[in-house]
């Protein structure tokens, strides 16, 4: 137990010092269980909460927002996980060389075609689904490339470390917690707005730690795959694959 309190403690406040206590085999077990304690706890909060917060004036949804529905919803966020992490070894292979300058204009231009695909479909007249479901595929297919130059001894630390991270999110229900007994959805959603930043710096000190990178490359790196994320959720939806209402509160969640 003291063993992942001092990581915890790392995690929260020195990441880089964190980091580095994964750099020999990733702590996956600790990490795991630091997620896992976190996708039980975003169970029971979510569950438990009234429906309609933080949106006061949110309808009734089509699925009654029971138990059974924030298990499903957390049944895709390991999946998200996963994808998060993918995507994050990739962003992070093909920034770490070259001109810092091109390698942001293409990682832009990557990261912004899943949405620009989703823009053009939602459209009356726009592109029929076969082309969006290629495009889509392709836009996170092309992860394979540098995905392959990727050996397993530097992933594990880095992957370990990303789980562990969601230790924040578990401190964070505590003002969540607060916000939902003062009623209050700016409390809310001002947390979920610094739980964002904290994610974003103590992953780029973490990246900058584990792989070398400066910390230019290791923000746009873990700033891109939140991002890559975002849009394969979206993604889901729009191929049919995720219900709406699972889409709206994965993204709250």
């Amino acid at each position: 137990m003291l063993k992942i309190a001092e990581l915890c403690r790392d995690y929260l406040f020195f990441p880089a010092r964190g980091a580095a206590k994964n750099k020999k085999n990733g702590e996956l077990v600790l990490n795991f269980s630091l997620y896992l304690a976190f996708l039980l706890l975003s169970l029971l909060f979510y569950w438990l909460k009234p429906w309609n917060f933080p949106d006061h004036y949110a309808p009734f949804p089509s699925q009654s927002p029971n138990f059974y529905f924030w298990l499903k919803v957390m049944l895709w966020q390991p999946p998200l996980e996963i994808v998060w992490i993918l995507c994050l070894f990739g962003v992070m292979l093909w920034l770490e060389k070259g001109n810092l300058f091109f390698k942001l204009l293409t990682s832009i231009f990557w990261t912004a075609m899943p949405f620009i695909l989703i823009v053009l479909y939602a459209q009356r007249n726009g592109i029929s689904k076969i082309w969006f479901d290629t495009g889509e595929i392709i836009c996170f297919g092309l992860f394979i490339f540098p995905l392959l130059k990727l050996k397993k001894a530097e992933a594990f630390p880095i992957a370990g470390f990303m789980l562990g991270l969601n230790v924040i999110g578990i401190i964070l229900f505590l003002p969540m917690i607060l916000s939902v007994f003062l009623n209050s959805s700016a409390v809310f959603n001002g947390t979920q707005v610094i739980g964002g930043l904290w994610m974003l710096w103590a992953g780029m000190m973490g990246l900058r730690e584990l792989r070398g990178l400066r910390l230019s490359r290791a923000f746009l790196a873990v700033l891109f795959s939140l991002l890559f994320q975002i849009a394969f959720a979206f993604a889901l939806y729009f191929m049919g694959v995720v219900p709406k209402e699972i889409l709206k509160a994965l993204l709250y969640a």
